[in-house]
């Protein structure tokens, strides 16, 4: 089930739908629906060395992936963004 991720900074909010945190410790939020995800490429938010969105092939990322989930119940989120589902 997706989560509404909102920037504290702008109040954007994206829809989380998974999350994938890699070997060097890069995270990826996940914005493309689960049903879509068979087609490789996927939007998503990427926290490593900058924070970038856009689109990311899951073929390419796999080999480096150490945790994947579309289970966002106790995912906390990233730096300067909270949950739209939390209280702040």
């Amino acid at each position: 089930m997706a989560r509404t991720l909102r920037n504290n900074d702008t109040g954007r909010t994206v829809d989380v739908h998974a999350w994938a945190m890699l070997r060097n410790a890069w995270e990826y939020y996940i914005l493309t629906p689960p049903k879509k995800t068979a087609q490789d490429i996927v939007e998503a938010i990427v926290y490593g060395d900058e924070t970038e969105q856009g689109d990311v092939s899951l073929s390419e990322i796999k080999p480096y992936v150490m945790t994947f989930t579309y289970d966002l119940c106790d995912l906390s989120p990233p730096p300067n963004h909270s949950w739209v589902d939390e209280s702040n």
